[in-house]
């Protein structure tokens, strides 16, 4: 009987994990008779609500927003926020992605930087798992908005204004499944949140369990075939490893005064993942000399080993321990906050490789009379080796900002922030390979300062040459001090111009020096046999040994970025906003991850690659590099829409105030009083999004004496697929008598990648790729009814996700229409289409 593929993976986690999160739901839910009642907070009472107050609107600045007058690009409001259907805030940070994504630097995107109440925060962990229904408001800026707290101008800026009341504890429970079979992930959460006057609560513990998916399960069509046809390697390999993750985060904020709160967060998260590698496998040349030989000449053949031991396997397991600390203040007119951060990550490598092997080869190559290359049993008594690799990355950083008016002008307050901070990072790492060690153990430690000024020239409201509208110049400087790269210096400038209400400009320029990271530097050296690579130097795909891990090597990068920027909402109107956006961005020095092996890349990094005497590919160092320069420029354009459906009459329900008045006191006790029992009316809200990104230029210049590798036209460096010169994002949806609607779409336009046509290598081409995702969900609390007869479903909602709707995966083939082995849809997508059913609910 041959080796079981799944995955020896332990399901005590599994077991544990589970039995936790149900006992803390159990204990942690309030009687029957008191669901709709939420609890105070720190001795706080909270408004019992009963009744219809008196509806007012109300006037003047919001609590919680940020500084300055830059205006919003995206402004949600409770009912808005209601109309994503998102578990938590990162479930509507994800959902309002193509909002919050920058077209700034290379590549653009990256998570924008995150504002609570319009203070800075030590971590995005402080907020991450809060409800939704705790946020009253939902606020996106454009990248200018960031030096005004301290951060470079490089990605934009969210904040999130809480509910000064709210009380809740929620569950979910999650399964889901691919439709092609093979993968299944279920995911249990548990939420405990407390918001009051004087502080907040939050606390989330999560288990979730994602299956392994066989090559066998996608029809991979293996390179290498066994000699007898005894076994196929893709019972034995997987595309993606089984994993058990289990996350733990608590934030506690204390407000201290009228001006001052702290707020402490921890997080811990641990991960374990087995992957299987396939059955080791063996060259061999049989001789014709060999009493087993089978042909008259000597015969390479190919034989898989499962009487070694089975599959090789590769064991990983990530431990994270994070905490924050934060405190906001007030200095008479000046803002100031302090943050500080810890982490530890420690994560350790086991990888299974058969031994015994070259004796083998060398023993049938002699014709050893007394070893069969095509005995089913081949290769039994070997067994067996192991390589490991422990690496453990520790940061620690502590920043101070104050911000705020030393003077005014005729136009208006000169603002300033200013910042100063230490960071210290560490890696211990530690790798046996081959029965050889390697070591590496670096740290870092930095400084930095940072300045700003924003200094209105012209205002509308002061009436000083209010007649060209409004205009404010910014200036911004920094200085790095490393102890590993000396001195770094970054600085910026730009211009906001608003000749009327709703119509913005914005032009900036930012100039940054970056070293590469810790990780880069001196994470372990890993090497990963059987994986699969497609060889442009010979127009095939081959298994490879690919090796990753720190490059202490490289340099230091110098970035240059330009932005032109308009924001328009006609009539200055809350539900009707375009937004367009030039970049363009030179940088010297880049670091990278190493680039997919064209001949190109493989002429400039020639002792990268191995080759035997055959010119098989047979090994990648994959370490990363630096490229000498890079060239980007782009326009991204779009709009956001949104309205309300139905009559104002609909929409108001029985008895509900008017969409988008307040009731008195809603911003105090009785919005948070009504509880899950008592919704607020039928949010009846649709809204769309659509961003268009298309890609003037994009090259990169290896090193100097290398021709120049122009990405959009055949020439490719990140990872293994070519860059598109059009990609479009969608979001929009409706939410309407309790049932809502999601959809994420992204399109990516056809891109190549050139063969070399002096050695006749093929050329790969990539099809253009649409790709949605739905979600729609249905709140119990529309119902009145049904929750009348069972009380259980109050505060609960049941969701349906369906990820890659249409089942899209990229089509690759060369230029004779055939698709390569290492380009196969399962390997480009192994999940697929996606279903996942969740039930929420809310105590």
């Amino acid at each position: 009987m041959l080796y079981n593929p799944a995955p020896r993976a332990s399901r005590g986690i599994a077991a544990i994990s589970y039995g936790a999160l149900a006992v803390a739901l159990l204990i942690s839910a309030p009687p029957a008779h008191a669901q709709n009642a939420d609890p105070p907070l720190f001795g706080e009472t909270l408004d019992p609500g009963e009744g219809e107050p008196l509806i007012v609107v109300l006037g003047g600045r919001l609590s919680g927003q940020v500084i300055g007058d830059i205006p919003a690009e995206l402004d949600l409001g409770e009912d808005d926020i209601a109309a994503y259907g998102a578990s938590s805030i990162q479930d509507l940070l994800e959902a309002i992605a193509p909002q919050t994504g920058s077209a700034r630097g290379r590549g653009g995107g990256g998570r924008p930087i995150i504002l609570l109440n319009g203070q800075r925060i030590s971590s995005f962990r402080e907020l991450r798992d809060l409800p939704p229904e705790a946020i009253e408001r939902v606020q996106v800026f454009p990248e200018e908005l960031a030096i005004r707290y301290g951060f470079r101008p490089d990605q934009r800026v969210v904040n999130f204004i809480l509910k000064p009341n709210f009380a809740a504890i929620a569950g979910e429970v999650e399964h889901g499944m691919a439709t092609q079979g093979g993968f299944a992930m279920s995911e249990i959460e548990a939420t405990l949140t407390r918001i009051g006057e004087s502080g907040r609560l939050n606390i989330d513990i999560e288990y979730q369990r994602e299956g392994a998916i066989l090559e066998s399960e996608r029809d991979i069509v293996q390179p290498e075939i066994d000699a007898l046809g005894l076994v196929d390697n893709a019972d034995f390999r997987t595309l993606r490893g089984q994993k058990d993750t289990v996350e733990f985060n608590a934030t506690y904020s204390r407000r201290f005064s009228e001006n001052t709160t702290a707020t402490l967060s921890a997080e811990y998260t641990f991960e374990d993942t087995v992957a299987q590698l396939g059955l080791p496998d063996v060259d061999l040349t049989v001789p014709a000399s060999s009493p087993f030989a089978q042909s008259p000449v000597d015969e390479m053949i190919t034989r898989l080993l499962p009487a070694i031991g089975g599959t090789l396997e590769r064991f990983t397991t990530e431990q994270n321990a994070e905490a924050g600390l934060t405190v906001n203040g007030q200095l008479g007119d000046y803002r100031w906050a302090f943050t500080g951060n810890y982490s530890r990550e420690i994560t350790e490598t086991r990888t299974e490789r058969a031994f015994g092997l070259t004796s083998l080869q060398t023993r049938i190559a002699a014709g050893d009379p007394s070893l069969d290359p095509f005995a089913a049993d081949l290769g039994a008594g070997l067994g067996f080796t192991r390589d490991d690799a422990r690496g453990v990355v520790q940061n620690a950083d502590a920043e101070f900002n104050i911000t705020g008016s030393p003077f005014a002008l005729p136009a208006g307050p000169v603002n300033i922030s200013l910042t100063g901070g230490f960071e210290w990072r560490a890696i211990d790492s530690r790798a046996t390979q081959g029965g050889i060690l390697s070591v590496a153990d670096l740290d870092r430690t930095s400084g930095v300062g940072r300045a700003s000024v924003d200094i209105p020239l012209t205002s509308r409201s002061e009436g000083f040459l209010g007649a060209i509208g409004d205009i404010s110049l910014n200036l911004n400087i920094g200085y790095s001090e490393f102890s590993d790269f000396g001195g770094l210096l970054e600085y910026g400038y730009g211009i906001n111009w608003e000749p009327i209400d709703g119509l913005t400009f914005l032009a900036s320029i930012i100039g940054e020096e970056a070293a590469p990271t810790v990780q880069q530097l001196g994470n372990p050296i890993i090497a990963t046999p059987g994986v699969s690579a497609f060889d442009f130097t010979n127009g095939e795909s081959v298994l490879v040994e690919r090796t990753t891990g720190g490059n202490p090597a490289l340099l230091g990068e110098d970035r240059r970025d330009f932005k032109l920027g308009v924001n328009f909402a006609p009539g200055d109107s809350s539900e009707i906003r375009f937004i367009a956006e030039y970049i363009n961005n030179d940088s010297e020095n880049v670091t990278a991850a190493f680039p997919l092996l064209t001949p190109e890349i493989e002429a400039a990094f020639p002792d990268r690659v191995t080759r035997n005497g055959a010119g098989t590919l047979i090994a990648i160092d994959a370490r990363p590099v630096n490229f000498a320069e890079t060239r980007a420029e782009r326009i991204r354009y779009g709009m956001n829409l949104s309205g309300r459906i139905g009559s104002e009459r609909e929409r108001r329900g029985r008895g509900g105030p008017p969409s988008g008045a307040r009731r008195a006191g809603e911003s105090g006790e009785a919005r948070a009083s009504r509880g899950p029992g008592r919704p607020r009316g039928r949010p009846s809200r649709w809204r769309l999004s659509v961003f268009h990104t298309y890609r003037l230029d994009e090259t990169v210049l290896i090193r100097p004496g290398v021709a120049e590798l122009d990405l959009l036209d055949g020439s490719v460096t990140a990872s293994d697929t070519p860059l598109a010169r059009h990609s479009v994002e969608l979001e929009g949806g409706f939410f309407h008598n309790g049932i809502g609607m999601r959809v994420n779409a992204e399109y990516t336009g056809a891109a190549r990648i050139d063969g070399d046509p002096l050695l006749g290598t093929d050329s790969l081409f990539f099809r253009d790729l649409f790709k949605m995702n739905v979600r729609a969900f249905f709140n119990f609390d529309s119902r009145p009814g049904l929750v009348e007869d069972v009380p259980f479903l109050g505060g609960a909602r049941l969701a349906l996700r369906v990820d890659n709707l249409f089942g899209g995966i990229r089509r690759v083939t060369d230029q004779n229409g055939d698709v390569p082995l290492a380009y196969q849809p399962g390997f480009i997508d192994p999940r697929g289409r996606y279903i996942e059913l969740s039930f929420r609910k809310r105590f």
